[in-house]
């Protein structure tokens, strides 16, 4: 009896190791899926913030050559209105003579 009684002891202390392993691995893969969890995470947040201040600097270069193309029409209108009131100028000089001309001589 006392030999069932020291296999049923030892039974009972496999069953335990077995138990307290179990639990030991149970918590290893816990801590490791927590790490390579948290690691996803922050590789997201990475990839997120990289692809946010890609898109920032697209949409600044997009405005800046908005901003230069408004300014070169810009200029563009500017020099035709003043070679237009250049001519018109002449225009006008030259009619104001020939009135002159007219009128006095």
């Amino acid at each position: 009896m006392s030999n069932v009684v020291q296999e049923v002891k030892k039974a009972e202390k496999d069953a335990k190791s077995i138990i307290e392993d179990a639990e030991e691995s149970r918590e290893e893969i816990l801590s490791d899926a927590r790490e390579e969890a948290d690691e996803i995470v922050d590789s997201k947040k990475e990839n997120m913030q990289e692809r946010k201040e890609k898109e920032l600097r697209d949409f600044r270069k997009e405005i800046e050559e908005q901003k230069e193309e408004i300014i070169e029409e810009g200029e563009d209108e500017a020099a035709d209105t003043k070679q237009h009131a250049k001519e018109n100028s002449e225009e006008a000089k030259e009619v104001l003579e020939q009135q002159f001309r007219e009128d006095f001589l």
